[in-house]
């Protein structure tokens, strides 16, 4: 398997849990509130990687773009962290959606990043903002 293929596959594959703890929360079954805690703790899990990842692109990019890159690799996990203690998991899914759509606005802005990837992450982010809009329906 290529690293290309290794990657979608693992990307894919990290869909399941915001789809199941999403859905398990939207059934209001036992457990439904600890269902909306794990999508939130993952989410912030996810988002976090997504700085990672901009911090590891830094490293083969320009300095100027460096920079950059690595503030908001920063800017990305600390928002992520201020959205999983706003206190209100509503609150907390709408923010961790949106940095999900600034992040990958970041890397679509780019000149740096390679279109294999763009493609990938774009698909990615479109594929997680639905479970982003189940589990907010399960809160309201």
């Amino acid at each position: 398997m290529s690293t290309r293929s290794l990657m979608a596959s693992l990307g894919y594959a990290g869909l399941i849990p915001f789809y199941g703890s999403a859905g398990w929360a939207l059934t209001g079954l036992p457990g439904a509130d600890w269902a909306i805690e794990l999508f939130i703790v993952y989410a912030v899990a996810i988002l976090a990687f997504l700085g990672g990842t901009l911090w590891g692109y830094a490293v083969q990019v320009g300095p100027d773009s460096k920079r950059l890159r690595l503030v908001l690799s920063n800017a990305a996990v600390l928002f992520a962290v201020v959205a999983a203690l706003v206190g209100s998991p509503l609150v907390s899914i709408s923010m961790l959606a949106l940095g999900q759509v600034l992040v990958l606005m970041y890397e679509r802005s780019g000149r740096d990043s390679r279109d294999w990837y763009i493609r990938l992450r774009t698909r990615l982010t479109l594929g997680v903002l639905p479970a982003h809009g189940v589990a907010a329906l399960a809160v309201s």
